[in-house]
């Protein structure tokens, strides 16, 4: 049974750019809607961008310490509008983990590194393409010192065998979700919400709205089921696959709660398409005009856009579901409805302010060092995003922040981002506190996450000292000119 909810009127300026930019062409290649229903969770292997997510662990379980509630039960300690008890009930956020924001401007991004480096960071994303039978790849590194390499591989339209050039734009899902909290965050630093406002304040109609807050939208402890998980709402992408949708069109297909507001850990795009329209209350102005004006432009992101409503310099990536052909080959199947969409008109638009930017691997890592180095945000603000409540490890195999996570690649490199996962593509970034270094990936193909490619990468550019290697010798290029590579223990 879905919720219903009534929605304040909305201006109709996204509708109009969304319904104008959804011409579509073709019809969708013959057995994709088959063959996307096998994926977990059917066409939504999706906007999660937070996994991996321990699945044998129950985000419903009740936290040691606090009340175990029902799904959708009130908490009788808790008034009227008050926030309960649990994830970020704690009135001050904990420290910002060492290293990070950066007390000082980062250095320029833009030169090239040294040829030396650069082959080894090509031959390394190569092999991650072949490993994993990705159709077409696409990554970027930024050093410490600025020096900054972009490798591609592979095919941006398989059927065609057109190649993915730096300025190809992938779809990137869940990195959306970056741009999203970054933008709430800076409502805040103008003092037009806080983050511990009630959702009640700017959209008093939703269900249970005075009794989560902004700060448990951002963190994924609200308790509100995903969208995308509801099959009817899979069912009808699937079915109409250059329909767009806007999102009080979506929200009706929410279903119950998985926990009370604030007891638990939940990966849910509802919490960020309910940011957005936060944002749109708050901002006065529609998310994707926000994002646009506050991030994309002074940033200079030119290849990054919100998808029917900014257009693509270049034909973008077309997404692929992979199945095995004759003789047991792994083969590419295109996903495109035949727009500029991807993977097509549905899912993008219905995942609007948790899942709708498509961009280059350029541009991510531009905006990973600036978001995460400290040139986006306030000091405190940026604190508050990488603040991790050790709760939710409990519930998922990462530590989640504010639109944020904090994961270990190799067992070495401690890094914060997000990925991305749409039905098809896949994207990725983190930023290194430690190294300052940034790494993004984007390519097109299933099962695979980005922090795969990120990891072999990193794996080339800080490779393990060799048995009987003198202290301090490194393997491989160093990617500072004057010293050896620090490893985050």
């Amino acid at each position: 049974m879905t919720q219903k909810w009534s929605m304040p009127p909305r201006r109709p300026h996204r509708r109009r750019l969304l319904a104008g930019a959804a011409l579509a062409f073709i019809l969708v290649i013959a057995g994709v809607a088959g063959v996307v229903a096998t994926m977990p969770g059917g066409l939504t292997g999706l906007v999660s961008g937070a996994w991996p997510v321990a699945s044998a662990r129950s985000s419903t379980a009740a936290i040691p310490g606090v009340t175990p509630a029902l799904p959708g039960s009130a908490r009788p300690s808790d008034g009227p509008g008050a926030p309960s008890a649990g994830f970020g009930a704690s009135a001050e956020p904990s420290p910002a983990p060492t290293g990070s924001p950066m007390a000082t401007a980062l250095p320029f991004a833009g030169l090239p590194v040294d040829p030396a480096t650069a082959a080894t960071l090509q031959r390394a994303l190569e092999a991650a393409r072949k490993s994993m039978v990705i159709p077409g790849v696409a990554a970027t590194v930024i050093l410490a010192d600025g020096r900054t390499w972009t490798g591609v591989a592979g095919d941006a339209v398989a059927a065609t065998h057109a190649k993915v050039a730096p300025q190809t734009p992938f779809a990137i899902a869940s990195l959306t979700k970056t741009f999203t909290a970054a933008l709430i965050l800076r409502l805040a630093d103008k003092g037009r919400l806080t983050i511990d406002d009630p959702l009640a304040r700017w959209l008093p109609d939703y269900p249970n709205a005075a009794r989560m807050t902004l700060r448990m939208l951002l963190q994924h402890t609200s308790g509100l089921a995903d969208f995308f998980q509801n099959p009817k709402f899979d069912a009808a992408l699937n079915q109409a696959k250059r329909r767009v949708w806007t999102p009080d069109e979506v929200l009706p297909f929410v279903g119950k709660p998985v926990f009370a507001p604030g007891t638990g850990w939940a990966y849910s795009n509802t919490n960020f398409v309910l940011l957005g329209l936060v944002a749109e209350r708050a901002g006065g102005a529609p998310w994707a005009e926000q994002v646009r004006r506050e991030f994309f432009v002074p940033l200079g992101l030119e290849s990054t856009y919100v998808q029917g409503v900014g257009s693509p310099v270049v034909p973008p990536a077309h997404a692929n579901s992979m199945f095995i052909g004759s003789g047991g080959r792994i083969l590419p199947r295109d996903l495109s409805d035949g727009s500029t969409f991807v993977p097509f008109t549905s899912v993008a638009t219905a995942a609007f302010s948790a899942g709708s930017i498509a961009s280059t691997s350029g541009d991510l890592a531009r905006w990973a060092r600036a978001l995460y180095g400290g040139d986006v945000l306030t000091p405190g603000s940026l604190a508050e995003m990488l603040t991790f409540d050790p709760k939710i490890e409990q519930y998922a195999a990462l530590a989640y922040g504010l639109g944020v996570s904090r994961v270990k690649i190799d067992g070495r490199f401690v890094a914060f981002g997000h990925t991305g996962a749409l039905a098809g593509t896949r994207a990725a970034i983190r930023w290194l506190p430690q190294e300052r270094v940034t790494v993004s990936a984007v390519f097109n193909r299933d099962l695979f996450r980005g922090d795969d490619v990120i990891r072999s990468l990193l794996v080339a550019l800080y490779p393990r000292p060799q048995p009987g290697a003198s202290p301090g010798a490194s393997a491989g290029p160093s990617p500072a000119p004057s010293s050896a590579p620090s490893l985050a223990l």
